[in-house]
């Protein structure tokens, strides 16, 4: 029974580039280059301190977090500008001397607005004492170092006095955190580590400071409690005289090293809890000051980890997904975690990252007339909130200083001993309900506990321009108001075997935040999804249904909602083929403007030669949405996430069906009740069987690799039947609720469950 044809484009031109490009690292002048673009548009947004020339602050100069950080940010790139050796000053537009000058000025903003000052920002108030007012202090600290030959008597004497502050207040107001009751949420591995290193530094620095020995002590409870698990409540290995299990607090992160952080599994905050690691690390090195030992716990496990989840070219896999602004933030401080690992360890992939992030950083920073990192993609975001893009642009203009400023100092150094990390071929966590696998050819993933709950993702291993999260792969439903989601409901059942996984669960669609005064938040549908990635590294197939919960108003449905990046990091076109023919539809990024609209793609449709989605079963073909904005948007602030201005990158999305006018529905109405096979170099056709309206699905398909396969799932809250006319010896893959008959397989499954098995011999 020939259920499959498949084809294998290879993009021969992509693949050969990977093949002999050199992982070379990054040079201290690849970031000075992009730094001196960026200066012009620095300085229009630092401006002067009325009545007071000696002042300027970067931003909105206010004394809030985020103000801070942004101008601590910008200081500490400046800074470093300003006394790199490689800098020219016509690209910068300015000579060394004023740029010097400015950093100087921003720093002595920065020590004099501080509550141990005599100055007050913007807003009227002084920063500081909170538990995150030391993360701008680590940040900027390399370029305070940088401007040392220049700092006045009272500049290090301010310097002193804001170090000594601030640890006091970590001293005495600010707990050790880790988590209670298997990593329930209450977490604070990054803010552990980056007050942790702001103790370590000035016990350091300063020891005759009163507290010196309590800051050391401290330092120790809070590094140790950063990338902390559950085992480190037994270990007898001995940190600063005394054993693991006596400064271990609680587990920031599940034994298997998942992050659950802003309540998700958050790829990100695993990188920035390695950056902060990685400042104190360079700072050590810079001052010729020992590294604690506290630095190095868990360092190799996470990178590892982190390693298997971030492409080639740089950018993170957030298969947790993301609530912030795509490829901003968490993804910048990577830059100094590689830096670190490619020195402690000598794993040469982490300079191979670092050059690939940074030529993604120069190409859109290219794209922007007036040298902006982040302009084209954020401009929206400016208008609405400049407090928030600033940090961004100063997020990002750090770490390329630190980038200049760390790669000198390594060039100073032995090179390490190379050896290379292997990563991860599969990697699962119970407590997110997350695996995933990767292989030469196809990344998978799927995440219950994510940020826009739940996904999964599908791609090419060398193609991180394709892969979006947010509700990626598990349909979108969009009631009435201003913010929806999905809960989970129940436990989802989640399976990994060698090569693959299949996972199953329910949740349900809430819409809220309705203008409508007595407007509560309402159920609008009920949705389950099945994926499973085979273990041909080339294959997932998605079956899903939703359906209304209530009488109720939908605003839009995309079954399946498999989400295409279509902006600036591929040039803002792609080439789909639907129906027989190649169509070049163009995103943003692009000269021309994207439509909103809805293109009919029939039973099969291909991206860029690489990806290829088939329907299995269904009433309808394929669709390509067309959403003419930006989509994937943030969904932490709901006012942004509604208005479109927290929108940052553009996504095509492929769905089945795609509706996005509005309509009633009753009760229990179906939306969508779909199966879809999704190959990677490999273009899949699979046969379903039994009856359409059927609560078992059951589903046989052929591999890349020749291997026949049988997927079931049940769809229903009571156990069910089901049976299909197949052949042959089978493995069972996962679940156990298979047999063999003379007429073919009978399952017998629970409620929730799905069964993958694979034939013995061949198709």
């Amino acid at each position: 029974m020939s259920i499959i044809k498949f084809i294998i484009p290879v993009a021969a031109a992509a693949m050969a580039l990977m093949a002999t490009r050199p992982a070379l690292a990054a040079t201290p002048a690849d970031y000075i280059r992009v730094l001196e673009n960026w200066n012009a548009t620095a300085r229009k947004w630092t401006h002067p301190v009325p009545g007071d020339a000696g002042l300027v602050f970067f931003g909105t100069g206010g004394h809030e977090s985020w103000a801070v950080q942004a101008h601590a940010t910008a200081l500490a790139a400046v800074a470093v500008l300003a006394t790199a050796p490689e800098l020219d000053e016509k690209r910068a537009g300015e000579s060394r001397e004023q740029l010097r000058d400015r950093a100087l000025k921003m720093l002595r903003y920065l020590l004099r607005t501080h509550k141990s000052g005599d100055a007050r920002c913007t807003t009227g108030q002084s920063w500081g004492y909170s538990w995150i007012s030391a993360l701008a202090l680590e940040r900027m600290t390399h370029g305070y170092t940088a401007l040392k030959p220049w700092l006045t008597a009272d500049d290090r004497k301010r310097m002193r006095s804001v170090l000594i502050a601030e640890s006091d207040y970590v001293l005495t107001d600010y707990p050790v955190v880790g988590a209670i009751d298997g990593n329930s949420g209450n977490n604070k591995p990054e803010s552990n580590i980056w007050n942790g290193s702001l103790l370590y530094r000035t016990a350091l620095l300063y020891p005759d400071a009163p507290q010196a020995a309590k800051y050391r002590e401290k330092a120790s409870s809070l590094l140790l409690n950063g990338i902390s698990i559950p085992s480190d409540a037994a270990s007898e290995k001995t940190y600063s005289g005394r054993p693991l299990k006596q400064w271990h607090v609680g587990p920031n992160y599940t034994e298997s090293f998942g992050l659950n952080h802003h309540g998700y599994l958050n790829v990100g905050y695993m990188e920035i809890c390695l950056s902060n690691l990685a400042m104190l690390y360079f700072f050590c090195l810079d001052n010729g000051i020992p590294m604690p030992e506290e630095l190095h716990h868990h360092v190799d496990q996470l990178w590892r980890l982190t390693k298997s989840l971030t492409f080639d070219d740089g950018r993170l896999w957030r298969i947790g997904g993301d609530t912030r602004v795509r490829y901003c933030y968490c993804q910048d401080y990577a830059v100094p975690a590689w830096l670190m690992i490619a020195d402690r360890f000598g794993d040469p992939d982490a300079a191979r990252f670092e050059d690939g992030w940074l030529k993604l950083v120069a190409g859109e920073q290219a794209g922007n007339a007036d040298g902006a990192f982040l302009g084209g993609r954020l401009a929206k975001l400016r208008e609405v909130s400049p407090f928030y893009y600033f940090r961004l642009e100063g997020d990002r203009a750090v770490s390329m200083s630190m980038g200049a400023y760390y790669r000198r100092l390594l060039a100073e150094r032995p090179p390490p001993q190379p050896r290379r990390i292997e990563p991860l071929k599969a990697w699962s966590d119970e407590f997110h309900g997350a695996a995933m696998v990767r292989g030469k050819r196809r990344l998978a993933s799927w995440v219950w506990k994510a940020a826009q709950r739940p996904c999964g993702t599908v791609v090419p291993t060398d193609r991180s321009d394709m892969v979006e999260w947010q509700w990626n792969l598990a349909g979108l439903i969009r009631g009435t108001g201003c913010d929806f989601k999905a809960a989970i409901e129940k436990k989802p059942v989640l399976h990994t075997f060698d090569g693959g996984f299949a996972t199953r669960g329910r949740y349900r669609w809430i819409a809220s935040a309705n203008p409508g005064e007595g407007a509560a938040p309402e159920d609008v549908a009920v949705a389950q999804t099945a994926m499973v990635a085979l273990p041909d590294d080339a294959t997932v197939v998605v079956l899903q249904r939703a359906a209304a919960a209530r009488p109720v108003y939908v605003n839009q449905v995309l079954g399946l909602n498999f989400n295409m990046p279509n902006d600036v990091f591929n040039g803002g076109t792609r080439t789909y083929r639907f129906e027989g023919k190649d169509r070049r539809i163009v995103g943003l990024g692009a000269a021309e403007s994207p439509a909103r609209e809805v293109l009919a793609c029939g039973k099969t449709l291909q991206v860029d030669d690489r990806v290829s989605v088939a329907v299995i079963y269904g009433e309808s073909g394929l669709s390509l949405f067309r959403p003419g904005a930006r989509n994937a948007t943030m969904t932490h602030a709901v006012p942004l996430a509604f208005s479109g201005a927290g929108a940052s990158l553009y996504c095509d999305v492929i769905a089945i069906p795609a509706q996005f006018s509005q309509r009633f529905c009753d009760a229990h109405q179906r939306l969508y009740d779909v199966g879809v096979a999704i190959g990677v170099d490999f273009t899949p056709l699979a046969i379903a069987h039994g009856k359409p309206e059927s609560d078992v699905k059951a589903v046989e398909i052929t591999g890349a690799d020749q291997g026949r396969y049988v997927i079931a799932a049940n769809f229903s809250d009571e156990p069910r039947l089901g049976s299909i006319p197949v052949s042959g010896d089978f493995d069972v893959l996962c679940g156990k609720s298979a047999a063999a008959t003379p007429t073919g397989i009978q399952f017998d499954l629970p409620p929730d469950e799905v069964v993958v098995l694979k034939n013995k011999g061949k198709p």
